[in-house]
């Protein structure tokens, strides 16, 4: 009988069938999560909300102090609302729970796709495929919770795709992605290193002004009418969170959690954190010292830089951010769990240890 193991490990270790595994991922990923929804009960926490703060607007209100719904007001950019304005007039108000349930499904699986793709640049095997539909807290994070955190991070993925591809629209669509949500903000500084790589001082600085003036035209109906309402509403940096509803720091106690000195601790750890990201992991995946990247930075040229690096350099950057986030609430897992599987690749670390992380990540979010 012919040996079968180095057939074996060309479909699991290689990328000679990649493809084939993706698309059978995504199908019986598509038909799990129609199962899920026919099969598990919709829980209502925040769709009535966003609904009710959306009708305020489309009432002609502009004043972010003066919007808000039965869970509390409005703390999301522009992006946010007219998303969800979308989604009020596809489901009759938001009163068809059921077709907005299938909505969230298909930018599921589109999600899922474009991550697909990421993986497929950044060459990781596909044994790891299967751990990108295997989250339960997620299919409910998206199909069960209809958390703006879905649309956001749709809009991210496909900023990091196009940064291997078409770096010149990465700017528009990470920015988009903050308009719905401001965690897409943990990524700003990996994009910076990124667009820095590609095409210098130029391409950062375009970039940069991209992000700043789309942001700018999203938001100019409330900016007009009440600017300080508006960025003191959608964009909170002093936000108080509730202990009620973390889950990283739970352990901590209410007090610890409450207190001015552990926010400030997080922030320092994080800033540090960064600070040797970009200059020492992030230049060695290119080979290169982060001061021949900024010397290459001034010159008039454009570098294209690999999948996986900027695959690795993101989704470190967000990382980071989200071991040293203030608080984390259960559907934030989505923010970073379709990352999970190529960090753990990429991890200098024995294959059970990997495995057995994820599961233990995966555990902590579902308990």
């Amino acid at each position: 009988m012919a040996d079968v193991r180095p057939w074996i490990h060309r479909v699991l270790f290689t990328q000679q069938y990649f493809v084939p595994i993706a698309v059978a991922l995504f199908i019986f990923d598509s038909l799990l999560t129609f199962m899920v929804i026919r099969r598990v009960a919709y829980t209502e926490i925040d769709w009535r909300t966003y609904m009710q703060q959306i009708a305020g607007v489309l009432r002609g209100e502009r004043n972010y102090a003066k919007l808000s719904g039965d869970t509390g007001p409005l703390v999301y950019p522009a992006g946010f609302v007219w998303a969800y304005q979308a989604l009020w007039t596809a489901t009759d108000e938001g009163a068809d729970v059921r077709r907005a349930q299938y909505l969230f499904m298909l930018m599921y699986l589109a999600t899922l796709g474009v991550v697909l793709a990421i993986y497929r640049g950044a060459r990781v095997p596909p044994v790891w495929l299967p751990l990108l539909s295997a989250s339960r807290r997620l299919h409910s994070i998206y199909v069960l919770r209809l958390f703006n955190d879905a649309v956001a991070m749709l809009l991210a993925y496909a900023a990091i795709l196009a940064m291997s591809r078409r770096p010149r629209w990465s700017g528009l669509l990470l920015s988009l992605a903050i308009s719905i949500k401001m965690n897409v903000q943990l990524m700003l500084p990996a994009a910076a290193f990124i667009w820095w790589r590609a095409g210098g001082l130029r391409l950062a600085a375009v970039q940069t002004a991209v992000v700043a003036l789309s942001q700018a035209v999203v938001a100019a109906p409330f900016l007009a009418a009440y600017p300080h309402e508006y960025l003191a509403g959608a964009f909170d940096y002093g936000r108080k969170f509730n202990y009620t509803w973390t889950v990283n720091w739970r352990f901590l106690g209410l007090s610890a959690f409450e207190s001015r000195a552990w926010a400030q601790l997080l922030l320092v750890l994080h800033a540090l954190l960064l600070a040797v990201l970009a200059a020492v992991v992030w230049p060695r995946l290119s080979g290169h010292s982060l001061w021949q990247i900024l010397r290459q930075g001034f010159r008039r040229s454009t570098r294209r830089v690999s999948a996986a690096e900027v695959a690795v350099v993101m989704f470190t950057a967000n990382f980071v951010g989200i071991v040293c986030a203030r608080s984390l609430h259960y559907q934030f897992y989505a923010w970073y769990a379709h990352m999970l599987p190529l960090l753990l690749f990429y991890a200098r670390l024995p294959t059970p240890l990997r495995l057995a992380l994820w599961l233990a990540i995966e555990y902590a979010w579902n308990v």
